[in-house]
Parts: C-alpha cells; structure tokens; sequence
C-alpha cells in the first residue's frame, strides 16, 4: 500500500520500510542510532552491476530522511568490498552491444554525475571499512569522515590499463587529492595494485584492522569517536569535513564523465564478447 503523506505530517522514513525494499542490494542494522549498510549479491560479495549503481541514489535518500541514523557504518559482504563485476546484469541492460548515446547517458554520464553525492549529501557521519580488495567506484569507500580497512583490502582501478577507457568517474579527482597528482596519475594509467599497507602508508585509509575484526573496529569508533558528542555537533562536523570533496566532484565529475563517455564511443570493451572477460575486467587469456 502506497503511504500518503499530508501537510500536517513531516516527511521521513523508517528502517522496517527501506530494509525490506532494498533488501536485494543492502543488508541493514541498527542499534542505538548507528545503522550499519553493507553491498551485498545474493547475500555474497557485491558484484557491481547498473542495477546497484543506480539502487544507491534513492537507497540512500531514504536512510537520509529517517531521523533515527545518527552515524552509518558503510561496508560490503565477504572478502571482497568490490571484486568483480556482473557480467549477466551489463548485458541485460544491453551493454554488450554496439555503446551509443542512449547508454552513454542514461546510464553513464546520468547516473555517475549524482551517485557519489547519495552519500556526500548525506548530512550523517560515515564511517567506511573496507572488507577487502576493490577496484572499481573507490569513491564510494573512500570519501567518508573516517575510512578504515582490513588486512586484506587492496585497490586497483581498472579504467586505462584493463578497460581502455578513461578514468574520468571521480577516480582522477579522489586519487589526486589522496595521492598527489604525479602518484595518482601513475596508479591511474598503469592498473597498479596497492595492498593494504601502502593503502595506510600513502594515507588512503587511516587504520588497518584484522579482517575478521574489521566491522567490531568499525562499530567501537562509531561509539566512542562519532557518538560521544552531540547531535548538533556530529552532524556540522559532517558537513564541514566532507565539503571539499563535495566541492571538487561537482565540478569536476560532470566533465570527467564527458570525457569518458566520449572516448568509449571509439573503443567500447564490452562488445567484444569473444575476447573480453567482463567478470574480472580482463582480455580472455591474460
């Protein structure tokens, strides 16, 4: 049944509701105002597909207008934050075939210039553990007030080196500002992989926590760092201290998506089906 609401009744949400609707996408827990979110695929490791790309503007929205969060712990499901890709969801969608305007932005440039700010508009503290390798979207791990990993978390991005496009999704700018321009530019262009010590040594993540601790170590800092102070106070030290990424992507992710969606028009990847592996973002036989 469709909830109406009137104007004698503030607008919000409520966990039992978004819980249930976003259940194939996130897993949801609450306790004393700290809602913990975690990516998941059939209750497994996420696999990143247009479908959970698009899921995290309105999932987000609604854990925004529920009054009840006062801190997120963002996380994925298993060994891996994000590991692969979802090879059966790209191609439901048409994206093994010819890359024409349509997917260039309808699902591209669209979906990209709004979705990191689902969780930087966000007026809530976010804490972001990263359970393992990801090396696709790092926005979405690393643009938070305070981002840990396990262990086993290392980063890739598979843009230039893997895909042949460019890396223009918020990667250039979210490197830049945590690398330096001439490191990131390195990692950018030749599909690096940094494990989880140079993640903390070059000041990506700020803490290293034993994988099976990762989320405990997570909930202890929402407790004692981001619940100790008051409403008030954890909410405009959220907006003070995320406003500069907010500021850098919007305007600079707009053009970078331009930039990408333009270029993939020459070579796109995934309509060569013979020799291409979505799953791993390889060419078969590498």
């Amino acid at each position: 049944m469709i909830k109406r609401y009137s104007s004698k009744e503030m607008y919000r949400t409520y966990l039992e509701e978004y819980r249930e609707k976003w259940a194939e996408f996130f897993t949801f827990k609450r306790e004393d105002g700290i809602l913990e979110v975690r990516m998941h695929t059939e209750g497994g490791t996420a696999s990143w597909g247009l479908e959970l790309h698009r899921a995290f503007m309105p999932a987000f929205q609604d854990i925004s207008f529920d009054p009840e969060n006062e801190c997120i712990i963002f996380s994925g499901t298993g060994d891996r934050f994000l590991g692969s890709m979802d090879p059966e969801g790209w191609e439901r969608n048409g994206f093994k075939e010819k890359y024409d305007f349509t997917k260039g932005y309808d699902f591209w440039y669209k979906d990209q210039v709004h979705e990191p700010f689902a969780m930087l508009d966000l007026e809530i503290p976010i804490i972001s553990a990263i359970n393992g390798p990801c090396f696709i979207h790092q926005e979405l791990a690393l643009v938070h007030d305070i981002v840990i990993a396990s262990e086993s978390a290392s980063m890739q991005d598979g843009h230039y080196a893997l895909l042949g496009m460019v890396p223009g999704d918020g990667t250039q700018t979210v490197f830049r500002e945590l690398l330096g321009i001439n490191r990131a530019n390195y990692f950018l262009l030749t599909g690096e992989i940094l494990d989880a010590q140079q993640l903390l040594d070059l000041g990506v993540v700020s803490e290293l926590v034993p994988d099976d601790q990762l989320l405990d170590r997570a909930w202890e800092i929402a407790r004692t760092v981001i619940m100790k102070n008051s409403r008030a106070a954890r909410r405009m030290s959220r907006a003070l201290l995320v406003q500069p990424w907010r500021e850098k992507l919007k305007r600079e992710l707009p053009f970078g998506m331009a930039m990408e969606g333009w270029a993939t028009h020459e070579y796109w990847p995934l309509a060569d089906e013979e020799d291409y592996d979505m799953y791993t973002l390889k060419k078969k036989g590498d």
